[in-house]
């Protein structure tokens, strides 16, 4: 199998819900997994968006702690997206020999054609397989009454995350229609101007609620066909938001394309996800400018990204 089909086939199938549910019951018992739980769910958040990249890179300190060999071939797939083959068949070697021996892992030894010799003496095939024995299960084991109680942590799962943003996305959308809506309601009550030009058509209309639709279903090309046309009075910051969302997506957004943004509408609700997708855009550029950038998505609390553009400046 192409080592990119396994990729996609591991980033679309593998229970990301559950791993982060273990991770959450592995910290209440046990100290050294509670940040990573949470760290967790900021990678789960970061492979929704698309940010393979910075994903790969928040992962590594995970890969090196006793863990399902799932959270491995999650690495390796991150890897793959972020900086190819090579760089993930580093990855893959840098692994114990009991877990690239584990045979949940058996397409990516076929993948990256690897071969058992290189472990080289019997002796040390005989050491993984005493290490694959006292490999952790899936569950971690039962916390007995005697154990002090432990604060569990709260970690946002993918699906929590992407839900609570289409929410604030839905509520703004709701919000803009219902100012158009007053706006058309004025124009009404104004006498009719005799003109020669002939109204818009429907078709030229940006239809901003199958454009939402269609981002959240990640059809991007469908949707930016869509932004083709004129936004609606009163729906112009939103049509522009998404006009740089799936330009982002499609990678054909310019930093310089956010920064017009945020001139153009200083005040606009979308204004937090454009400096992040602004920031991270300047950080994949090596612009230092991106520091600046991620410091003000983080002072601006309560939004989606403050948290999260917080962390990412703690690297």
């Amino acid at each position: 199998m192409d080592i990119r089909t396994l990729a996609e086939r591991e980033l679309s199938e593998l229970p990301l819900f559950d791993m982060t549910e273990w991770l959450a019951r592995k910290g209440e018992y046990d100290p050294s997994f509670r940040l990573v739980a949470s760290e967790f769910g900021v990678i789960t958040t970061l492979l929704d968006h698309g940010y393979y990249e910075e994903a790969s890179e928040r992962i590594v300190p995970l890969l090196g702690m006793k863990v399902p060999a799932a959270f491995h071939r999650l690495g390796l797939a991150l890897e793959v997206k972020a900086n190819g083959k090579k760089a993930a068949k580093r990855r893959f070697r840098s692994f114990s020999s009991a877990v690239i021996q584990h045979s949940d892992l058996t397409e990516w030894r076929q993948a990256f054609k690897f071969d058992k010799k290189w472990l080289g003496l019997p002796l040390v095939v005989g050491l993984a397989a005493v290490a694959l024995v006292f490999w952790p299960d899936s569950e971690p084991p039962v916390v007995t009454p005697d154990e002090p109680d432990e604060v569990v942590v709260e970690t946002v799962t993918e699906e929590e995350a992407l839900a609570e943003r289409l929410e604030e996305l839905e509520a703004e959308v709701a919000r803009l229609e219902k100012e158009n809506e007053k706006l058309q309601d004025s124009d009404e009550q104004k006498p009719e101007e005799s003109t020669e030009e002939a109204p818009d058509t429907s078709t030229d209309v940006v239809p901003l609620t199958e454009v939402e639709a269609l981002v959240q279903d990640k059809q991007y090309e469908k949707a930016d066909r869509l932004l083709d046309g004129k936004a609606k009075v009163g729906q112009e910051q939103a049509v522009g938001f998404y006009r740089l969302l799936v330009d982002n997506k499609l990678g054909q957004a310019d930093i310089a394309d956010y920064a017009a943004y945020i001139e153009s509408y200083p005040e606009s609700g979308y204004k937090a996800d454009v400096l992040w997708m602004k920031g991270i855009a300047e950080k994949k550029a090596n612009d230092p400018a991106y520091r600046e950038t991620l410091t003000t998505v983080s002072e601006m609390e309560g939004t989606y990204w403050a948290p999260i553009a917080k962390s990412v400046l703690e690297e």
